[in-house]
């Protein structure tokens, strides 16, 4: 398994399915793939704060990219550093099938974001992909921040692309075009 690979298949599911659909499948490979609870474990961090600050977070995003006229909203994480995030307000975008996230190394504004130390400690204990349980574990993160950063935003007006992802990853998750 290449977490790439699951990473575009799980772009196509975020415009597809519901977030439950997600996290649940997701929950199932990593109960099935890893054994003891750490599916288990993954699943009963509560995320409560992390979507609270991204509320607050993407609100306060909102005014510069209405004062500025920029163009896309993209929250970047670092998993090697207690998952800590960034807003990046950026100017120019690109679209998903253009396949060029160059974009979002360019920005006008930035704003510091959650972090979650939680799941940065269980990235720690297995790296990101030197095994298949390491994999299927930071899969399991990867969707439960994308699920709960997607359920943070959902209602809240956005009139510009929203787009999220882990440092050096690509291509970077849209979550709304």
């Amino acid at each position: 398994m290449n977490i790439f690979d699951c990473l575009e298949e799980l772009q196509a599911e975020l415009f597809e399915k519901s977030y439950e659909e997600i996290e649940a499948k997701y929950y199932e490979l990593c109960s099935t793939n890893v054994g003891g609870n750490e599916a288990e474990r993954i699943h009963n961090i509560n995320l409560d704060t992390f979507q609270t600050q991204v509320k607050s977070n993407l609100q306060e995003a909102m005014h510069i990219v209405n004062e500025q006229s920029a163009r896309a909203i993209y929250l970047l994480y670092d998993m090697d550093n207690d998952w800590e995030s960034t807003f990046f307000i950026c100017d120019g975008y690109s679209s998903l099938i253009e396949e060029d996230d160059d974009w979002a190394s360019d920005w006008i504004d930035e704003i510091e974001g959650p972090n979650n130390k939680e799941f940065a400690q269980i990235y720690q204990e297995n790296g990101f992909d030197a095994t298949e349980k390491a994999r299927v574990i930071t899969l399991f993160l990867i969707v439960r921040t994308l699920v709960a950063f997607a359920k943070a935003v959902k209602n809240i007006k956005v009139d510009v692309p929203l787009c999220v992802g882990f440092h050096d990853q690509d291509p970077i998750m849209r979550i709304k075009e």
